[in-house]
């Protein structure tokens, strides 16, 4: 794998400044960035095949939003948020240094992409949505929300790795060797030495789940999009592909069929289908 960087910078949230970690690949002199997101109880690590071959051309970099990864938890849960999280990778893309960034967002991330990239005066010049788009049905938040915010402990990482498989059975496609990897990257090890899930327990919300619709914000994307969609997924519908792909930016859309939410962004062809997209 090509060698890459973790960093970390200090962000402003609310009362308190905060630590956030991120990673980097590629030669520090080329204009060319990419900065990718991740989705909901995920980390910088999911970027890691998809980074290391487009730092061949791209400087890339990878955030762990609050409460996520490496990067410091809130003593407030309730500043837990999209306009923390909006902050916090705006502080990203200016730390890079670039004028325009690619941003390649996966579900949450992918929604941060779209509300940074309908800003006026926004430094995202090209959008890549990992199974993500303005509408997300109840049902699929449901689905996806099952286990988070839930605080398990294992005895083992292997036990722990097999409740990760179980749980994000609809991610990939995998080999074995991508499931080992996402596993350990899942995972954190407790000062007991058990093992646990890398994010903060209290990010989830007590909330009423119900459908997202952020339709409003399709039209003031004008960038170049892409959307990748796993063709089973609960979150991403066909009808919202279809609606995407007419409307707006007029997204460009690669299916990954028997994946769910989401592509996991490691096998060849996805890759390949997001260097060719950026590379235009």
């Amino acid at each position: 794998m090509t060698a890459y960087t973790d960093k970390s910078f200090t962000a402003l949230a609310g009362a308190s400044y905060i630590n956030i970690a991120y990673r980097e690949w590629g030669d520090s002199s080329n204009p060319n960035v990419a900065v990718c997101c991740h989705g909901l109880s995920r980390n910088r690590k999911d970027f890691d095949d998809l980074a290391a071959e487009l730092a061949k051309d791209w400087r890339v970099f990878s955030v762990d939003t609050p409460g996520r990864g490496d990067s410091d938890w809130l003593d407030d849960k309730s500043q837990y948020g999209y306009p923390l999280y909006e902050t916090v990778c705006a502080s990203m893309i200016a730390r890079t240094g670039a004028d325009k960034v690619t941003w390649i967002g996966t579900s949450m991330g992918g929604i941060l992409g779209m509300r940074l990239a309908g800003k006026r005066g926004s430094p995202i010049e090209r959008l890549v949505l990992n199974d993500i788009g303005p509408f997300i049905p109840a049902s699929g938040r449901r689905d996806n929300q099952a286990n988070f915010g839930t605080d398990p402990r294992y005895p083992s990482e292997a036990e722990a790795i097999a409740y990760i498989k179980e749980t994000r059975s609809a991610f990939g496609p995998f080999s074995d060797k991508d499931w080992d990897k996402f596993g350990r990257d899942s995972l954190r090890q407790l000062p007991d030495g058990q093992w646990t899930l890398h994010y903060d327990p209290g990010l989830a919300s007590n909330a009423p789940i119900t459908d997202t619709d952020m339709w409003d914000l399709w039209p003031a994307i004008t960038q170049p999009t892409l959307t990748l969609w796993g063709v089973e997924s609960k979150l991403l519908l066909a009808a919202t592909v279809d609606r995407m792909a007419k409307t707006g930016p007029m997204t460009e859309v690669y299916a990954v069929p028997g994946v769910g939410h989401c592509p996991g962004l490691t096998r060849a062809d996805q890759i390949a289908v997001i260097r060719d997209f950026i590379a235009k």
